[in-house]
């Protein structure tokens, strides 16, 4: 310490400060927190791997075609989500003029009918003669009449029943989508679904390719809320981290999927943006704490430091001594 430095320091509180035992003190109470929460609740995935589609299409068929004729009909709500995945502006989620997807444009171009459902029944008519018969015909069918059998086999589902493993739908003219997206449900309880998903966005890297977004971008929205539900986990993707489990979930990420949890964020089409400005929000205030006016005060009105330096202000309780020249201890 220079000579200057050493002067304007005097009549200050200092002590020495031992980083090394001070990080193995912290490292301790984490562990033990850590081994503690471990005992009593156990890792949110213990008893649950991560959800697959292969599992999903054995477990819950229909809930697996829902999702997958949501996408093969256009309308789920991923492909009306608008950027970073369509071109569609109009539903991208903004607050008035506020629109950073609409700046930021699609940089994950995704074309859920074709990525989803028309590349794997291409791979599936290519083994299986009757779902290349289906196919055709459906494609060779006008729009409205594809219209009207995805809306029909839509319908139908809500009153399937499933015996067997069989996905059983009440009578009724649905054309060739059942055995389209039967083709679709035997693929997926293969596991080949969820590999071709993967495979099919960069072809050129298969079988090297570890981007798995279009296989949980497949199995996200009502699949995950059910699979939510099912283990308790406190709302629609409370605790959700692709891993299910029992309660109380991935609580790591409560302090952003609590947000959802508010009716007037979690049932806003907005809500992504929402939830994402109000955790910027909470990060800016912590990390400007010091220079925001009134919160910067909070060290004063509840005085923690007066029990960290407790030996200092027992020996001078009024504070820094007035005369500069005394020697710190």
């Amino acid at each position: 310490m220079s000579v200057l430095s050493d002067k304007n320091l005097r009549g200050y509180p200092m002590k020495p400060y031992d980083m090394v035992r001070e990080g193995l003190i912290v490292f301790g109470v984490m562990l033990t927190i850590i081994l503690v929460l471990a005992a009593v609740w156990g890792f949110p995935g213990k008893n649950y791997g991560p959800l697959t589609i292969k599992e999903v299409a054995t477990k819950a068929p229909v809930a697996f075609l829902k999702r997958t004729v949501s996408y093969f009909s256009g309308t789920s709500r991923l492909q009306t989500y608008g950027p970073p995945y369509t071109h569609n502006d109009n539903h991208a989620q903004h607050i008035g003029p506020f629109c950073p997807n609409c700046w930021v444009g699609v940089i994950y171009p995704l074309n859920a009918k074709v990525d989803f459902v028309m590349q794997p029944l291409q791979q599936i008519a290519a083994l299986d003669p009757n779902v290349a018969t289906a196919l055709n015909t459906y494609q060779n069918a006008s729009a409205k009449q594809q219209t009207e059998w995805n809306n029909a086999y839509t319908s139908a589902l809500n009153k399937a029943q499933v015996t067997h493993g069989r996905v059983v739908l009440p009578a009724g003219d649905y054309g060739p989508v059942p055995v389209l997206m039967n083709g679709m449900l035997t693929f997926a309880r293969t596991g080949l679904l969820e590999a071709a998903l993967t495979f099919n966005t960069n072809p050129n890297m298969a079988p090297y390719e570890t981007n798995y977004t279009r296989p949980l971008l497949y199995l996200g929205g009502p699949i995950m809320n059910t699979v939510a539900g099912h283990f308790d986990e406190k709302g629609g993707e409370w605790g959700m981290s692709h891993i299910a489990g029992p309660y109380p979930g991935a609580w790591w990420l409560w302090p952003y999927t609590f947000l959802y949890q508010i009716p007037a964020i979690g049932n806003s089409p907005n809500g992504d943006l929402i939830a994402f400005l109000i955790f910027l929000v909470m990060l800016l205030v912590a990390v400007l704490l010091p220079v925001i006016p009134g919160l910067n005060r909070i060290p004063y009105v509840i005085p923690v430091y007066k029990i960290i330096w407790r030996d200092w202000y027992a020996k001078y309780p009024s504070g820094i001594p007035t005369d500069p020249s005394r020697e710190r201890k």
